[in-house]
C-alpha cells in the first residue's frame, strides 16, 4: 500500500534577471555593506573590541537560510542573468542580497548594540525599531519586486499588492533580525575573546533562521499545502501574530539581561 501523499508544489516562474537593475542595487548594497563595516570598525575601536565589526560580518553570513525560507515560502531570485554567490535547494542567490543581508542586518544589530552594552535598553527602543524595519521592508521592496528583481510566486499571505512583498514577510524578517540579535547580546559576556566572539558568525544565522521559521512556521505549511487560499490568508496573519510574541519575548530577554560593559 502507498501512503505517501502528494502535494503539487508550484513550479517558481523562469525569468531573467533586469539590468541595470541588479547592478544598481549590487552597488548600492555593496556601499551600505562598506558603510556598516566603516561604523562597526570605529565603534569597536572606541570600545576596543572586534563584537560590532563580527555582528556586521554575522548579517552576510545569515545569507545561508535564504534559500530555506525563499523554496518553503515561494519566493525566487532569477537565475538567468543573475550575479551570483550560491546556489542551492534549486534557489540561486545573489551578491546583491547577501550583502543587503550585510548591511541591513548589521544596521539592525549596531542599532540596539550601544544601549545593551550600556544598560540603557528599552522596550519602545525595541518595538520601535522591530516596526520600523517592518516598514522599511515593505517600502524598500516595492520598486525591485515590481520590476522583477525577485518575484512572490503562488498564493501569498496578506499581499496587499503584487508590486512588493506580503506583509508576512515584513514581519517574519523582522522578526528573525530581533531573534539574530537577542541571541548574539545575550551571548556576549561568554565571549571574552577573540576566538570565542567569532562564534557570532554562526549564532547570527542560527538566530536568524530561529526567528523566521518559528513565527512563520503556519504560512509554510500551509503555502505547502492543498488548504485553501481563506485558511492561507489565516496562517499568514497567525504568522504575524507569532512574530509579534516572539519580539515580545525577546523584549523581556534583552532587558532583563543586559548591563553595562
Amino acid at each position: 500500500m502507498n501512503n505517501i501523499m502528494s502535494v503539487p508544489y508550484p513550479i517558481p516562474p523562469v525569468t531573467v534577471i533586469p539590468e541595470p537593475l541588479q547592478t544598481i542595487l549590487l552597488w548600492g548594497a555593496a556601499l551600505g555593506a562598506l558603510v556598516m563595516a566603516i561604523v562597526a570598525i570605529n565603534m569597536g575601536i572606541k570600545r576596543r573590541t572586534a563584537v560590532p565589526l563580527l555582528m556586521v560580518l554575522g548579517g552576510f553570513t545569515s545569507i545561508i537560510m535564504e534559500p530555506v525560507v525563499t523554496f518553503l515560502g515561494h519566493a525566487v531570485h532569477p537565475a538567468e542573468g543573475q550575479i551570483m554567490l550560491f546556489e542551492t535547494a534549486n534557489r540561486a542567490i545573489p551578491w546583491h542580497i547577501a550583502l543587503g543581508y550585510c548591511a541591513g542586518f548589521g544596521l539592525f544589530y549596531l542599532t540596539l548594540y550601544p544601549n545593551f552594552v550600556a544598560g540603557k535598553l528599552t522596550s519602545r527602543q525595541i518595538w520601535k525599531t522591530t516596526f520600523i524595519t517592518a516598514a522599511c521592508y515593505f517600502i524598500g521592496e516595492a520598486y525591485p519586486v515590481s520590476h522583477g528583481l525577485w518575484i512572490y510566486y503562488d498564493y501569498q499571505p496578506m499581499q496587499i499588492w503584487h508590486g512588493t512583498a506580503p506583509l508576512t514577510w515584513n514581519f517574519l524578517n523582522a522578526c528573525c533580525m530581533m531573534v539574530s540579535a537577542t541571541i548574539i547580546f545575550v551571548a556576549l559576556p561568554y565571549l571574552k575573546n577573540l576566538p570565542s566572539q567569532l562564534m557570532i558568525l554562526v549564532l547570527a544565522p542560527v538566530g536568524a533562521y530561529m526567528g523566521h521559521m518559528g513565527a512563520g512556521f503556519p504560512m509554510y505549511n500551509a503555502m505547502n499545502s492543498t488548504l485553501p487560499n481563506w485558511a492561507i490568508e489565516v496562517s499568514g496573519a497567525l504568522s504575524i501574530l507569532l512574530a509579534l510574541v516572539i519580539v515580545w519575548l525577546c523584549s523581556i530577554v534583552l532587558l532583563r539581561f543586559q548591563q553595562p560593559a
